[in-house]
């Protein structure tokens, strides 16, 4: 059976790479804004089922996520702009924000969809505006949630609860027993 990545994020790749798969890369394009929910476990769930099925290939198993941080209650997605991602990791500064990760695998013979959403509590230390500066300058912070990723985790984190999602884009583990779940042995 065909695999296929409804994206072309380079951590979701990157776990797919870490599992020894072969795979094809097919983006959902799928209208994100049209799937609201203010519950980010819902959002992460829908936004990651809806990309799987999105594809509309037969006789595959399709692979999407979603992830986005949550800050004082409110859903952080991808900047708008340099200035909202520097507001955005200011806002960071010192506090604790919550990294929410989904991801879905769907059978598209049998149409049967595993789906889960994982929850990461991130501590900032407090960050200085010209550490924050130089950390747009070299990410492509605007492709990011919350114009944040694996590197600066390392950069500007204090403690990490919970697994690592930050590599992958998506809980790992549990990608792993979807597979197992559909036939594939990783």
């Amino acid at each position: 059976m065909r695999i296929i990545l409804a994206s072309q994020s380079l951590f979701r790749k990157k776990a797919l790479e870490i599992l020894g798969l072969e795979y094809e890369t097919i983006p959902s394009n799928l209208d994100e804004q049209s799937i609201r929910d203010d519950c980010p476990y819902k959002l992460a769930k829908a936004l990651s089922e809806a990309k799987a099925k999105n594809i509309g290939e037969s006789d595959a198993l399709i692979i999407a996520g979603d992830l986005f941080v949550v800050f004082n209650n409110k859903i952080y997605e991808k900047p708008a702009d340099e200035k909202e991602a520097f507001d955005m990791l200011k806002s960071f500064s010192g506090n604790k924000i919550d990294i929410v990760a989904g991801v879905a695998v769907y059978n598209s013979k049998s149409e049967k969809m595993l789906s889960t959403v994982e929850k990461y509590t991130v501590k900032f230390r407090k960050l200085e505006d010209y550490e924050i500066n130089d950390y747009i300058s070299r990410y492509p912070v605007l492709k990011l949630s919350a114009a944040f990723e694996g590197d600066g985790l390392l950069r500007f984190a204090e403690s990490v609860e919970g697994k690592y999602p930050f590599l992958t884009g998506f809980p790992l583990n549990e990608l792993i027993l979807f597979l197992r779940e559909n036939g594939l042995k990783v």
